[in-house]
């Protein structure tokens, strides 16, 4: 899998569950990326995800200030345990949280 941008919705591969992560910075260096679990996300925050479609600009911003918040649990994750969503990053808030695979 190439590395995901900041501001993607990926998938853990290695955890039954499959939960969502917005990555929020890449090290490609490390071939690792941090991210916060879309499940830890306010509602309002999950509504600004959907708002930002097609837009990488408006999501990278909304990412860095997410990235900047001081209570959202981060975790580093190696690329080859991530896979992309199939469907765009930001449909219905069912289709963020896993609600449509």
């Amino acid at each position: 899998m190439t590395a995901p941008s900041v501001g993607d919705v990926v998938v853990l591969t290695e955890l039954d569950s499959e939960p969502r992560l917005l990555v929020t910075a890449v090290d490609e260096f490390a071939d690792e990326v941090t991210g916060v679990l879309l499940a830890d996300l306010a509602a309002e925050t999950i509504q600004r995800l959907e708002a930002t479609a097609g837009n990488r600009q408006r999501r990278r911003k909304l990412t860095t200030a997410i990235r900047r918040a001081d209570d959202l649990m981060t975790f580093r994750v190696p690329v080859d345990e991530l896979r992309q969503r199939d469907q765009p990053t930001t449909q219905s808030r069912d289709s963020l949280m896993g609600g449509d695979r």
